[in-house]
């Protein structure tokens, strides 16, 4: 009986961890209406979305800056860079119309 309680009580934080990984996750990822109940499916696929969306954005800001890498542009390389007045305006132009949630909590 002590090993199920237990093992329930760890199961239990266990869960409580995951939910609050998926909820921090959960903040970052744009939508409209911005506190729109997503299950983690949709988090996880959204998510993905909004990483491709972020890595398209720094490949064409590269492009449009002078032919320079997204690579050598990436925040993680050290040395990061100012977003150009276009690039931002892009940006949420793209945020609102790509990462938009429907009603039905599908991506457009």
């Amino acid at each position: 009986v002590a090993r199920r309680v237990f093992t329930n009580s760890r199961e239990r934080w266990r869960q409580q961890n995951v939910n609050g990984a998926f909820a921090e996750l959960r903040k970052l990822i744009p939508t409209h209406p911005p506190d729109k109940k997503l299950s983690k499916n949709e988090i996880l696929r959204l998510a993905m979305k909004y990483i491709n969306f972020l890595v398209k954005l720094l490949s064409d800001q590269a492009r449009l800056a002078g032919g320079e890498t997204a690579e050598t542009n990436s925040p993680c390389n050290g040395t990061p860079r100012t977003p150009s007045p276009s690039a931002s305006i892009k940006l949420e132009q793209l945020t609102a119309e790509s990462m938009t949630v429907l009603e039905a909590g599908e991506p457009r």
